[in-house]
């Protein structure tokens, strides 16, 4: 018997672009505010340090205080822009802790341990929860190894789990959402389970069905392969999870 119930995903939203070059994402925030549930500012696409990001997201509080705000430095070894080394990695996301500004920071799972600690540690200390996560930008894992990789950000205590793969055909697809929903017939965790690209958009879609607990829209510039609109991801989202 089933002991979890169909998810209905929270909406991620993926800001692009400086706040004061980005105008277009910004009106597409306003149209579609009142299902938009996390801003992700996404700093590796974002030309600027952290100043910018720190002024970009104080403008993003002002104008959307209803909105949570998740900070994300997507590396190249994870799918981003991001050439920051794993030190300087640590040092940005230490700071944007320090900010006070972020709702949820974004921690890529393979970060050494001991740097790992600390950010959890700093994170909880000024109440900025916690997404973990780990992109196969390659080829998707086998379901036992992929419900080890929640396994492990479960006992490092996240808020949320997200797990990210490349599908290469229908059965790659099929065993992430079987990799969902085992995990969330285990432990009661926020888990985010997405295949990319065009194989995976159904992913994005009835994620929740199988427990996925947020799915990511674009604002008019994808971030990731796959993405919807955030237009179309609602209304399509309507078909498939329980609103």
């Amino acid at each position: 018997m089933d002991i979890m119930n169909n998810v209905k995903p929270k909406i991620v939203v993926t800001f692009t672009k400086a706040f004061n070059e980005n105008q277009k994402e910004i009106d597409e925030i306003n149209a579609n505010e009142a299902f938009i549930d996390i801003i992700e500012y996404r700093a590796d696409l974002i030309e600027g340090d952290v100043t910018t990001y720190i002024n970009d997201i104080k403008a993003l509080k002002a104008q959307f205080p209803n909105i949570k705000i998740m900070f994300t430095y997507r590396t190249q070894g994870e799918g981003g822009k991001g050439n920051n080394d794993t030190k300087p990695y640590f040092d940005l996301c230490m700071k944007m802790i320090d900010s006070k500004l972020i709702d949820i920071l974004d921690i890529e799972l393979m970060i050494y341990a001991d740097l790992m600690d600390q950010l959890l540690k700093h994170s909880r200390e000024n109440g900025v929860e916690i997404l973990l996560s780990h992109h196969d930008v390659l080829f998707t894992p086998r379901i036992k190894d992929m419900m080890a990789i929640y396994d492990k950000m479960r006992k490092l205590g996240a808020d949320y789990c997200k797990l990210a793969v490349m599908p290469l055909d229908g059965r790659d697809v099929v065993n992430l959402l079987s990799a969902v929903y085992e995990t969330k017939q285990k432990c009661d965790l926020n888990i985010v389970g997405i295949a990319m690209g065009e194989l995976g958009k159904i992913t994005r879609l009835a994620g929740g069905v199988f427990g996925s607990y947020l799915t990511y829209a674009h604002l008019g510039t994808q971030a990731a392969p796959g993405q919807l609109h955030v237009t179309d991801l609602k209304t399509h989202l309507e078909l498939f999870n329980i609103k």
